[in-house]
């Protein structure tokens, strides 16, 4: 988001004088565009005067092209978001400052948003969205683990199939919306089109919305306001970056003061309509990434037990409630193991036992290690 004030217009220097040497037709630009072709690239890492690093499958690689800016590049501290568009692909764009240099981190996005029915979502987390008259529905995970591009296609499938208005608030703009569907979509981004989020997320409520995109819940307005959209007949969808759905209801319940957390805990149980977490797994024989899910649903006594804080409970009810369409990571796994797919196992530091202790041996620590 960029911000007013002296320091905006040194920011968009830098920004503009970047875009200007990242073209189809500039070298960087055409080797961003090269390695974007290749299915398990995500992700791309911009530094002046260092080598184009990227993320293929989840792992980093240095590439030979290293970025020479044309022209000296203004800066200020800070970090600003943007989305770019390359050629036929679009990024996400973060802007940072590393040890006085500028750094962009950019998300390559899908060409087009993809069906539903590609993602391996739980066919009980579609119905429960899709025949959702309100209430709240998060889409959780680690950064990266594609809860973006889940959302997205939720949304067009359900605007594809009613005919609502969809009201996003997106910092920035991922997915753009096909023309042509019965809903009306209007997204707006956080610094071009509005630039206080809990002011225009509380305005929002009086532009007739049936569906409202809030993104990242992070804080407690936020989570107040959305529940409040939420029991006023509205879907709202957000995400949480938690690993879990029990940590889910905890993590959201928390942001919110603790002299209304007891209505908070009843208007929850009240509203949620789903909880779905996810996980992108490599598996090294197919050369790319699957997804594995966990989704929660607002079954009687699973409410109950949101209401009455009873939260360690609820992996127990999650497992117990798969015959109603709810599902753990681990019966997820063992589907997509059945279905073929085999996660690799990672190494956790990279290095075998002998030389982990080869290492501490020179610096004198193994009276803190134990081998085996």
């Amino acid at each position: 988001m960029l911000h007013s004030g002296p320091a905006l217009s040194a920011t968009v220097k830098a920004t503009f004088k970047f875009m200007e040497d990242i073209n189809e037709r500039s070298q960087l630009g055409y080797r961003m565009l090269h390695l974007s072709k290749d299915a398990g690239v995500s992700d791309f890492y911009i530094t002046p005067w260092e080598p184009l690093t990227y993320k293929r499958n989840g792992k980093l690689f240095f590439d030979s092209f290293i970025y020479q800016p044309e022209r000296p590049l203004e800066f200020t501290a800070g970090c600003i978001d943007y989305a770019l568009t390359l050629g036929n692909r679009r990024y996400r764009v973060n802007r940072m400052v590393t040890r006085g240099r500028p750094r962009w981190v950019m998300r390559l996005l899908p060409e087009s948003i993809p069906e539903i029915s590609k993602l391996m979502v739980p066919p009980a987390a579609i119905k429960a969205f899709l025949e959702a008259k309100n209430g709240l529905f998060l889409v959780c995970g680690a950064t990266g683990s594609g809860k973006s591009t889940t959302i997205a296609s939720m949304i067009l499938e359900r605007a594809k199939r009613r005919q609502e208005h969809v009201l996003t608030f997106e910092d920035p703009i991922e997915f753009v919306y096909p023309p042509g569907i019965p809903s009306l979509v209007s997204q707006r981004e956080i610094g071009t089109d509005e630039l206080d989020f809990n002011k225009s997320l509380r305005a929002a409520l009086r532009q007739a919305p049936d569906v409202i995109l809030v993104g990242e819940i992070r804080d407690g307005e936020t989570a107040e306001i959305a529940l409040q959209a939420a029991e006023t007949g509205h879907v709202v969808v957000a995400t949480l970056h938690t690993s879990s759905a029990a940590q889910t209801v905890q993590r959201y319940l928390k942001l919110i003061p603790s002299d209304r957390m007891e209505n908070a805990m009843l208007s929850f149980a009240d509203s949620f309509r789903g909880i779905l977490c996810q996980r992108l797994l490599f598996d090294e024989a197919r050369g790319k990434r699957f997804p594995i899910h966990e989704l929660l649903l607002p079954y009687d006594s699973v409410c109950g037990m949101i209401r009455r804080g009873e939260f360690k409970n609820l992996e127990q009810e999650l497992e117990a409630g798969f015959t109603r369409g709810m599902i753990s990571f681990e019966r997820c796994l063992g589907f997509r193991q059945q279905d073929g797919w085999k996660p690799s196992q990672t190494r956790k530091t990279g290095y075998a036992e002998h030389e982990v202790y080869d290492f501490l041996s020179r610096e004198n620590l193994t009276s803190v290690y134990a081998v085996g």
